[in-house]
């Protein structure tokens, strides 16, 4: 529980509790995208960190969906649980488009990302969904694109463990 006073004070800091003036929006310079080589590649063992700390809020919102669906919780309830999924599915998906992985990572979660951007539309109606019906159809066609698959090649080259089938 000690990460609160931490996390506090960095929102405060961060919301400019400190005294500090702004600067009206007509003084602030255009906003410019990064260059290409602004950041140089991580090395393999900060690409691990970085990898796992990326998909750990999407791989345990699966696990609370899953946990779920498997207690047969009601409807309504799996359907937050799939807006969740969707939202750190989002997330994560940005965090690893814009990390600079090392050259060897970069193909395999290219591929990682692929089938993202195929499942979260489907986890975006999920959790929407109107019916339960329209909810499992959606998580059903969501867990067709899983990544299973690249998420383990991705695995695999940071020469990390790759999941199991359960």
């Amino acid at each position: 529980m000690r990460r609160w006073p931490a996390a506090l004070a960095l929102v405060l800091l961060l919301a400019g509790c400190g005294g500090q003036t702004v600067q009206p929006a007509t003084q602030l310079p255009a906003w410019q995208a990064p260059s290409a080589s602004a950041a140089a590649p991580l090395t393999m063992k900060e690409a691990k960190g970085r990898y796992l700390a990326i998909v750990a809020p999407y791989n345990t919102a699966l696990e609370e969906l899953e946990d779920a669906l498997k207690a047969g919780k009601p409807w309504r309830t799996v359907r937050s649980l799939a807006r969740t999924v969707a939202t750190t599915n989002a997330a994560h998906a940005e965090q690893l488009r814009t990390t600079a992985w090392p050259a060897n990572v970069q193909t395999p979660v290219a591929a990682l990302l692929k089938e993202n951007d195929l499942a979260l539309p489907h986890w975006q109606r999920a959790g929407a969904a109107t019916s339960a019906e329209a909810l499992m159809r959606e998580i059903r066609a969501a867990a067709a694109h899983d990544g299973g698959t690249q998420a383990n090649k991705v695995r695999a080259t940071l020469g990390l463990p790759v999941y199991k089938e359960s």
